[in-house]
């Protein structure tokens, strides 16, 4: 952001905030809308970070997902958000080094005057304390002489297809007419202000007003104008856009869904050396003969090398540099087919489970009392996840089924994408597959199965797919069932917040063409920072305590504080709802842990429940 000065030396840009890595690819990435403190801001695209800033992330696995993204096709390599670390001193370069921002929206409203006005007009001014970041602010100059902050007018309009834009104010109060002296607009409280729409928008030059509330009536199409196509993370406009405009609130959680693809490290080769040059080939693959890798070798002994490298001492120097050139000469870049579960599927059930520094896994007893309903449960000691942003939606959650809605992070497709790593811990819950099968066909025959169906194809036609595509196979309903009840109930007992445990959904039907039948859910936490996770979650998948913890989570199951409502509910009951017995006191978990964003839920398909006691997998 550009400030308004500067007390030692004149600066490009300030800081005005920060957030975590895997903030930037699940809640705050290019094209949405940050609240600071006193102002808000939009991320730019990522055609203005500076790549010279970033790091390297690498998973070759991925890549081939993300390139079956609308626009992704370029896609080579993934990199951490522009980064330096911390000084003491606010005047160094790491102080000038992140993400850049433009201030959203840009119509702001004086706390002392009630003055309505965009930016660019000038009477705000912006005060990016140097020292104190968290404070920076806009102010309303010479307002009674006095200096009052000047906050962001808290009302936002976009559409389905991705686009931003200011709320038409001008427009709005004028009701498409505008004023022949100039507008003059002010935003006052209206009444008790019992809501957050009650504020009405007055023009001091004419004397209209009018209440915003009418932008979010039944009937808010015929207030608001068509949408412009903005994009203001881009700085630009695509012209007229076939879609309604929806006003939002400033901070609606609808404003900015984050479209990303993720992975797991999965050893891929075998042989422990083979392994760590893989994992570093990103380091490893400029070497080009035996004599300069004697060299890093050298500078390691001595302590100046590459800290990522430092594994090199433990092995003999000709055992890595043959494991190099067969590396190479068996061609570096393996990109992927896009199958990203089935080698994960295919590493968790394996009977010699592969190990790297990244993985360590353990299978363990099937629980007492499940061994007709559960596979043996694999203990995932080590993990590490890389996930990528590939762009985004609004007003709705992505849904692969409707890829033209992702909207665009850069002006031009970039060969990179920001991308996070985690590293944690899990829990695999896996279903033996005849007795999956035989629920299968049961389910299948159900009035339940058949309301989400129906449910599937409305929702689809509305949206102009086509309606005998898109329901996912039975299984996928129970495993994701599962999936949330277990996520509620190992919240309470390992410690977690719901919202960072997430989903990993392995779903795949006897008999499909790309690969072996899978059933099974990955429950699995992780943290931004190398030392990863402190074992809460992976110690309850011990047979004793995951035995309880899945007899509790089934238990809660059957009864929901909101029954009989809940589990008298049914797909399309409301609107475009796409689950059965399921809501927010049973079923529902946080958009950052849910894969399928609680879509496709039934609590009927896992246990009896009121009223529905015949299609249950646990009985």
């Amino acid at each position: 952001m550009s400030p308004a000065g500067s007390n030692r030396r004149q600066y490009k840009s300030r800081r005005v905030g920060g957030v975590r890595p895997s903030q930037m690819i699940h809640t705050y990435g290019p094209g949405a809308v940050m609240d600071l403190p006193q102002l808000s801001v939009v991320l730019a695209g990522i055609d203005r970070w500076d790549i010279d800033q970033t790091e390297r992330v690498l998973e070759p696995r991925l890549i081939g997902a993300v390139r079956a993204v609308p626009g992704c096709h370029r896609v080579v390599e993934f990199r951490m958000p522009p980064w330096q670390e911390e000084t003491a001193s606010p005047f160094d370069e790491w102080a000038r080094v992140g993400v850049p921002v433009h201030p959203f929206p840009r119509w702001l409203r004086c706390t002392q005057c009630d003055l309505l006005a965009p930016v660019d007009r000038r009477r705000f001014q912006l005060d990016v304390p140097v020292y104190r970041p968290d404070k920076a602010r806009y102010f309303h100059d010479r307002c009674n002489n006095r200096r009052p902050s000047a906050v962001p007018a808290r009302f936002l309009v976009a559409c389905a297809a991705g686009h931003l834009d200011d709320f038409p104010w001008e427009q709005y109060v004028h009701r498409g007419n505008p004023c022949a002296r100039g507008p003059l607009l002010e935003l006052r409280e209206a009444g008790k202000a019992d809501r957050a729409t009650d504020v009405r928008v007055v023009c001091k030059t004419c004397g209209t007003d009018r209440l915003v509330h009418d932008a979010f009536g039944p009937e808010a199409n015929q207030h608001l104008p068509r949408c412009r196509g903005r994009h203001p993370h881009l700085q630009r406009f695509d012209g007229d856009c076939a879609q309604p405009t929806r006003a939002l609130l400033l901070g609606a959680s609808n404003a900015w869904f984050a479209v990303y693809r993720s992975a797991l490290t999965i050893p891929t080769v075998t042989g422990e050396i083979e392994q760590k040059v893989a994992e570093h080939w990103d380091l490893l693959d400029d070497i080009e003969d035996r004599d300069e890798l004697d060299f890093i070798v050298k500078r390691l002994v001595r302590g100046a090398g590459e800290k990522p490298l430092r594994w090199l001492l433990r092995y003999d120097a000709d055992d890595v540099w043959t494991a190099i050139v067969d590396r190479r000469g068996g061609g570096a870049e393996d990109t992927g087919t896009g199958d990203l579960r089935g080698p994960e599927w295919e590493a968790f059930t394996a009977a010699v489970p592969p190990r790297s520094d990244d993985f360590e896994i353990r299978a363990l007893d099937v629980p007492g009392g499940f061994k007709k309903t559960l596979d043996h449960p694999v203990a995932v000691d080590r993990l590490r996840e890389v996930q990528a942003l590939c762009g985004f939606t609004r007003i709705d959650g992505p849904d692969e089924a409707d890829p033209n809605r992702i909207a665009p992070i850069w002006h031009a497709p970039q060969p990179w994408l920001p991308a996070a790593e985690v590293r944690g811990e899990g829990i695999l819950i896996r279903l033996p597959e005849s007795r999956v099968e035989q629920w299968e066909r049961t389910y299948r025959d159900s009035r339940r199965c058949a309301h989400l169906q129906q449910a599937t194809r409305n929702w689809r036609t509305r949206r102009g797919l086509d309606p005998d595509g898109g329901m996912p196979p039975a299984r996928f309903v129970l495993l994701h069932t599962l999936s949330h009840l277990l996520m509620h109930q190992v919240a309470l007992d390992c410690g977690y917040s719901t919202a960072s445990i997430r989903e990993r959904l392995y779903c795949r039907e006897s008999g499909d063409a790309e690969g072996p039948p899978m059933a099974g859910l990955l429950l699995y936490t992780g943290s931004p920072d190398s030392e990863g996770t402190l074992g809460g979650l992976v110690a309850l998948a011990e047979p004793a305590r995951l035995a309880a913890v899945l007899r509790d989570a089934l238990s809660r199951a059957r009864l929901c504080s909101t029954d009989p409502m809940c589990a008298d509910h049914h797909a399309g009951d409301l609107g475009d709802t796409l689950h059965n017995a399921a809501c927010h006191a049973c079923l529902f978990a946080p958009e950052t842990s849910c894969e399928a964003g609680n879509r496709y839920l039934d609590r009927g398909a896992a246990v009896p429940i009121l009223g529905h006691p015949d299609d249950a997998y646990f009985t």
